[in-house]
Order: structure tokens, then C-alpha cells, then sequence
């Protein structure tokens, strides 16, 4: 009998749904906020009861089922404790000690709030898998398992890498119990070597950075910090305060006594950008911020290399979603190989807690140092939707071109042409990868400007990314990486940025996504087609969404950016759509 193995990140933001055999093979992967089209997905399950249909889709009858979460057992029955000391209560908003990080790192929520949307969501896990099961599947066996968050991140991070061992460094917001945790992979196996106990945390220490610069991180507007931090200079006493604030010595962080703590945040007041004002006045706080994360990681990851463990990082977290930091990572650090995953932050703890019970069911099972782990693992747009657009859309100017559809839209882009390129199953994370991208030609001065001005409707200072075919790599780049995940920034060489400006940020560095025919065929075939009417081996890509919302889900999705931004050309699988003249 087939066993699946159902994976949930059961967080309340970033929530996500996996869908793993007992092989071992990810069949389905997607983040809640995809087809909700709701950014973050926050207070949505990833099981939802529409949850059916997908696991109609990719299981058999007369299988059975686990069903594995990403918060432990233990931390549910911590938050049952706070709910029976009254801590979920209204009295809980009064007390000083809660309203710290409510006013100075949350933002828009209490910590009273999250905790107690987190104890909801512990609770209810599983539910809307559990009736799509009994609808479905009525005579499939079904059981539950829980796993620490931390550990769902590391096994995620560790078994999709291409490493057999590697010291792994989990860093976020918090897991349970700390915000960093340290793990030896090996043999196929994780151990927790140490865990930073207590509240200090990178994570939260960004997200105030993230507040004081005027930005949303509860949105996820994080991006904005480090894509505007190029841009500013270290401003002397805001980094004394953050440094003093979040202090790293004896292989942990520190915060000073809560009394130096309100002191600090009340000065670091002085330096927020006021909600009315230009978005570029806070560069130079952005930089500082961006410079203390740096500073205090890299001394952590130092200590982790000093543990002798591997010559191999990987990192899990949200935290690893700073795409600035981990292009120094193996220069500042002494490890010789970085691996981040596509989906490093919650999202990824679907897969995490699913390749934790089917490890824990088939112990022999090798999971790791797989060459490349597929981030294609989300939704595809279906024939039938093509077909009503075809037959019931009143869509003009569409070609089919089975055949050419590659070199056509090269040329699309050589012309100036803005294009929207959907193809095939959609990219599990944050990023496109290649299957959901706006592309653009990288060489006009002003394509960055056009874009953001006409299509993504962003500010003018967050850059774009640069896809380039693996073989170029080493010519565009100092000290290049197989990027596979968009996951770093590297340097551009000097001889080569007047080539691409487009995507060369205000720092001489690109966060590029290594293309190879073998990872992506599609997106490959399009990006040489466009090396051999240029000789640029690059294409600038974006995600295919507008700001605000996540990557398009649907053919709808679709066609209604198409004809409400100033893209001018849609490709979906074969066929091109362009805008009349």
C-alpha cells in the first residue's frame, strides 16, 4: 500500500502544503498565498477545504496517509499553558513588558496577537486535510505526526542540498525556544550541536530595522531594506544603538537589561522616516541596519565553522532570505561552499515536516545530496483554461508556436518588448525562477526604471535580477557561485557592467539565478536564443506580480496583469499574446 507523506507549515504567515511518496519524491509543493492571492498568506491554513481536489490530483485511492506539522508537540502544550495562566486574555495588552516588541518590532500586531493566532493554528492543524480525507479517501488510514520547527527547517534545508555533509545554521524571527539553532548533517542524519535559548533574535532585530526605515515587515517588505541599503552610509550613533541593542560574545546573542532596552528603542526613535516622508530619506538607516545584521551573523557563522563540523554551509530561517548577506558568506566566514534553499523562511517547512516522517518511517531511506532539487513543484496552468481563453476570451493577436516560441519571444526581447513568461509548474518560494517572470532585454540604461514605473508599480530604488546560463557565469561575476535559487548577490566584474546596467545595482552586484539546460530546459532554450541575437548571456528577470500582491497563480491571473500593467507581450507554454499597436 502507497503511503503519502502530507506536509504542512502551520505558522500563521507563510503557510504552505506538501505532498510527498514514499519514495521520497515531492509530487506538490505551493504556498497558501498563491492561489488565494493574498500576500503572505496570513490566517490562512495551508489546508484549506478546497485541499481535495490537490490531493485527488496527486494520490491514489486506497493509500495511505501522514500528515506532518511544523511546531512540535511540546510547544502546543506551552501556548495550552499560557491560555490557562490568562495570557491570551485582554490583560495581557497592558502589561509593559508585551507592548516592547508590539510597538518597536511588530509593527501592526501584538505579540498578545500572534501568539495567540500561533496557539490557533497549533490547535487546528490538519483539520481541513482531515475532512478532504473522509470525503475523498473514506477508507484510507490517516495519522499525525508533529515536529519542531527548527528541525523541519534544517531537514528541509539540509536533505534538498547537494551536500553529503554540512554544518547547518537555522535563523529566524523564532523557533522554539531560540531564534538560531545549530545542526551537524551527516550520513543522512541531523543533530542539534547547540541552541541559542532564549528571545534574542536576528530575525526580530531586521524586523525593526525593517520598522524604523518605514517599511511593513508583517508584508514582507524586508526586500525594501536591502535593496535600498546600496544607497546609504553607516550613521554613527544609530549603529552604536543597535549594536549595544543586540550584542553577539560567548557563542550567543545578548540583549542589555530590559531598563537599556527602552532606553534604546526610545532613541533609535530619532532616527525613524515619518510615514509622510520620501522613502529614499531612510537609505542610510537601511545601510546601518543591514551592516549590524551582517556583523552579528557573520561573528555567529564564525563560531560555527570553529566547531570543525563541515567545510559546507547550509542555511535555513527567514533569515536566509538576505540575499546580500549570503553573497559574503563564504568569504568572510571560512566556510569554502554556501547551500540555501528556495524557500528557506516558513513556507519550506511543509517539505521540512514531510521528509521528517517519512525519514522516521524508512530510516535506510537516502533523502540528501541530491545534484539539484527541483524548486517546479507548484501549480501549472491547465489545457482547459487555454481552451476557454481560446474559445470564450475575445483574446486578439495570439499565436501558437510550438515550435519557435523560444526564439520569437528572444527576439520580442532584443526589441524592448516587456515580457510575462509562464511556463510549466510554478516555483515553490519567494522568487521566480524561470516558469512565472516578467523578462526583460538587460542592456537599455532605463529598462530598470520602465519596469518599476509601468509594471510593477515599486519603488525605483529595489533592483532586478539577472538570469544567466551557467557556462557565462565566471565571465559576468567575481568569484562565481552556482546561484541556483537567486539566493545571493555577487559582484559583477568591471569590464562587463556597462553590458547589463539594468541589473547592475548601486553596489556593482546582481542577486543572479544560474540557469542550466538540465534544471530548466524552457527557460534556458529562451535565454540562449537571446545570447545568439545579442551575445548577452543574460535576461533581466522579475517576479510576475505587482506590489502588494504574490506571484500570479491562474491563467486569469494572468491575463488581467497583462491588460491592466504596460507589459507588452504574454507567453503561456506556446502561445504569444501581444498587445495591439
Amino acid at each position: 500500500m502507497e503511503t503519502y507523506y502530507i506536509g504542512l507549515s502551520n505558522t500563521f504567515h507563510d503557510s504552505s502544503i506538501a505532498i510527498m511518496n514514499s519514495q521520497g519524491e515531492v509530487l506538490f509543493a505551493e504556498a497558501t498565498e498563491r492561489k488565494l492571492q493574498y500576500k503572505r498568506g496570513l490566517s490562512c491554513p495551508a489546508d484549506n477545504f478546497d485541499i481535495g481536489r490537490t490531493l485527488k490530483k496527486y494520490c491514489k485511492k486506497g493509500a495511505s496517509f501522514v500528515v506532518a506539522t511544523s511546531w512540535s508537540q511540546d510547544y502546543l502544550q506551552f501556548l495550552d499553558r499560557l491560555e490557562r495562566l490568562g495570557f491570551f486574555s485582554e490583560k495581557s495588552l497592558t502589561n509593559p513588558l508585551l507592548q516592547l516588541p508590539s510597538r518597536y518590532i511588530f509593527s501592526k500586531a501584538s505579540i498578545y496577537t500572534i501568539l495567540k493566532l500561533q496557539h490557533q493554528y497549533q490547535k487546528n492543524a490538519g483539520t481541513g486535510i482531515l475532512l478532504a480525507l473522509q470525503q475523498h479517501f473514506p477508507e484510507s488510514r490517516v495519522s499525525f505526526r508533529s515536529y519542531s520547527h527548527h528541525l523541519a527547517h534544517a531537514a528541509y534545508a539540509c536533505y534538498t542540498s547537494p551536500y553529503e555533509n554540512a554544518a547547518c545554521a537555522v535563523i529566524d524571527g523564532y523557533g522554539e525556544g531560540g531564534s538560531i539553532s545549530i545542526y551537524h548533517y551527516a550520513d543522512d542524519k541531523l543533530k542539534e550541536v547547540r541552541l541559542h535559548k532564549g528571545p534574542q533574535s536576528l530575525g526580530w532585530l531586521y524586523e525593526m530595522i525593517t520598522t524604523l526605515c518605514g517599511f511593513d515587515w508583517f508584508t514582507g517588505e524586508e526586500w525594501k531594506v536591502m535593496g535600498l541599503a546600496p544607497y546609504g552610509k553607516i550613521i554613527p550613533g544609530a549603529y552604536q544603538l543597535i549594536k549595544e541593542l543586540c550584542r553577539y560574545e560567548n557563542l550567543r546573542l545578548h540583549y542589555p537589561p530590559v531598563e537599556r532596552i527602552i532606553a534604546i528603542l526610545k532613541e533609535l526613535e530619532a532616527f525613524k522616516r515619518t510615514p509622510d516622508s520620501d522613502p529614499w530619506t531612510a537609505a542610510d538607516l537601511a545601510y546601518t541596519g543591514q551592516t549590524c545584521f551582517a556583523e552579528l551573523t557573520t561573528a555567529m557563522l564564525k563560531d560555527v565553522e570553529a566547531l570543525k563540523l563541515s567545510p559546507n554551509l547550509v542555511i535555513g530561517g527567514g533569515c536566509g532570505l538576505n540575499s546580500s548577506f549570503n553573497g559574503t558568506v563564504t568569504s568572510t566566514t571560512g566556510f569554502s561552499k554556501l547551500f540555501v534553499p528556495s524557500a528557506p523562511a516558513d513556507d519550506g517547512n511543509s517539505i521540512g515536516a514531510a521528509m521528517l516522517a517519512l525519514k522516521e518511517d524508512n530510516p535506510a531511506l537516502k533523502l540528501g545530496s541530491r545534484s539539484f532539487f527541483t524548486p517546479y513543484l507548484g501549480s501549472s496552468i491547465q489545457e482547459e483554461a487555454i481552451k476557454r481563453m481560446l474559445q470564450l476570451g475575445k483574446v486578439s493577436n495570439i499565436r501558437h508556436l510550438p515550435l519557435s516560441i523560444h526564439k520569437e519571444t528572444a527576439a520580442k526581447l532584443a526589441e524592448g518588448k516587456l515580457v510575462a513568461w509562464v511556463q510549466g509548474r510554478a516555483e515553490f518560494g519567494p522568487r521566480s525562477l524561470g516558469n512565472r517572470s516578467i523578462l526583460a532585454d538587460p542592456r537599455p540604461q532605463d529598462m530598470k526604471n520602465k519596469i518599476n514605473s509601468m509594471v510593477k508599480f515599486r519603488e525605483e530604488f529595489r533592483p532586478f535580477a539577472p538570469s544567466i546560463l551557467h557556462e557565462f557565469g565566471d565571465t559576468y561575476f567575481e568569484n562565481y557561485e552556482e546561484t541556483p535559487y537567486m539566493e545571493r548577490t555577487l559582484i559583477f566584474r568591471k569590464e562587463v557592467k556597462s553590458k547589463v546596467p539594468a541589473v547592475v545595482h548601486a553596489n556593482h552586484t546582481g542577486r543572479l539565478q544560474t540557469v542550466k539546460k538540465e534544471w530548466n530546459a524552457s527557460y534556458y532554450k529562451l535565454i540562449k536564443s537571446f545570447y545568439d541575437i545579442t551575445g548577452i548571456p543574460i535576461v533581466l528577470n522579475t517576479s510576475l506580480n505587482i506590489m502588494g500582491k504574490p506571484i500570479l497563480h491562474s491563467l486569469e491571473d494572468a491575463i488581467g496583469m497583462f491588460y491592466t500593467t504596460g507589459l507588452d507581450v504574454l507567453v503561456v507554454n506556446d502561445y504569444m499574446i501581444e498587445k495591439q499597436s
